[in-house]
């Protein structure tokens, strides 16, 4: 981010619309930055590990042959490392942002 913008334009629903230009107002955020930052992520997904805190892109992280979740490049943590009930917070966590991407991460 940072470099020159363009001119996008985009249709959605008008009360998301509303809605969501009375948070930016309230959150003394911009439209346009919020809508970046998503773009942004949604091209080069990152993740934090939730054992050592790296933040680390997800195509950089295999799969786990075991549990199927991400490893961390930096100290290989996955699902395996987790106690059921962290494993059960994080798993609704990651939920929460396939939402938002409308997607497996992986």
């Amino acid at each position: 981010m940072g470099g020159a913008k363009t001119k996008l334009t985009v249709s959605i629903d008008e009360s998301v619309l509303k809605k969501a230009k009375d948070a930016v107002r309230r959150k003394h955020l911009s439209l346009s930055g919020i809508i970046e930052r998503f773009l942004s992520f949604f091209s080069e997904p990152y993740v934090y590990c939730f054992k050592c805190g790296e933040k680390f892109l997800v195509e950089d992280a295999a799969v786990c042959p075991k549990c199927g979740w991400l490893q961390c490049p930096s100290c290989g943590s996955c699902r395996c490392s987790l106690s059921e009930e962290a494993a059960v917070a994080v798993f609704h966590m990651r939920r929460i942002l396939e939402d938002l991407l409308s997607g497996k991460l992986k």
